[in-house]
């Protein structure tokens, strides 16, 4: 049976069952949102959003497998932009981030008025929909939050499958055209970011922009070796790829790796 327009489609994800629980009795008292899922962790949140696409979803922060934040960051690499409610127990600066880029929030246990307030500000953004700017939005949040977790992960297409792998599997990125291919120890594989996302979503110390088409994660610099006008290229572990370091980056090189 086809949705209502006027209805729209909601998933729940979050560990606790007693949570999910009190999350459906609160959107059961709004019949303009349709429950189309639950999801008991972040990939389980993951593979059904990308399934069932759903207009909103509410997504708890701490969740085993993936993270809420980690899962939304797989949303984006997908060009998935539904609209995100975080759910989370309180977190100073999880709170804070999420006031700074004006996503919304719910703290644990879920207050009645507050998910009300929630809900009228989801009605308010459904109407006047903006995918670029509820992406762009998402992924300042993602650049904050992911500072404060030692783990994150993107997600790769490989033939027709869509593989969630950790961020520091990443042996470098390679420009290619508008988006990216990341190569990793099994392989080159593509991505949907384009290259000054993906800088930004691995904006730690181990990642280092040589060349506008190369991102390489330092962890994996095997050598160094000198090239034409006094540049370098780079050799990585686990492949053959001789990467060039251009002339802007060569000083910021030299003061990483401490050369003379």
């Amino acid at each position: 049976m086809a949705q209502d327009p006027m209805q729209h489609s909601v998933l729940i994800a979050d560990d606790e069952a007693p949570a999910r629980r009190e999350l459906k009795r609160l959107l059961q008292e709004d019949s303009s949102l349709v429950l189309v899922g639950e999801a008991e962790n972040g990939l389980d949140a993951y593979t059904k959003a990308m399934q069932l696409r759903p207009q909103i979803i509410f997504l708890d922060i701490q969740m085993p497998a993936l993270t809420g934040v980690e899962t939304a960051q797989m949303f984006l690499a997908n060009q998935y932009h539904p609209l995100i409610v975080f759910v989370t127990a309180y977190d100073e600066f999880a709170v804070k981030a999420f006031e700074l880029h004006a996503i919304d929030y719910i703290l644990k246990p879920v207050h009645k008025q507050r998910f009300a307030m929630v809900l009228e500000r989801i009605h308010e953004q459904l109407k006047e929909a903006d995918p670029q700017e509820e992406r762009s939005r998402l992924l300042r949040l993602v650049q904050s939050l992911k500072e404060n977790s030692s783990v994150s992960w993107i997600s790769l297409y490989q033939g027709d499958k869509i593989i969630p792998i950790r961020t520091d599997q990443i042996i470098y990125a390679e420009a290619f055209g508008r988006s990216c291919k990341v190569m990793t120890r099994e392989g080159l594989s593509c991505t949907a970011y384009r290259m000054h996302e993906l800088q930004a979503i691995l904006s730690s110390v181990h990642f280092f922009l040589c060349h506008r088409s190369y991102l390489i994660n330092l962890e994996y610099l095997e050598s160094v070796e000198l090239w034409v006008n006094s540049t370098y290229r780079l050799k990585m572990k686990y492949c053959d790829t001789l990467i060039p370091v251009s002339r802007n980056s060569t000083n910021e090189l030299k003061r990483l790796l401490h050369l003379s």
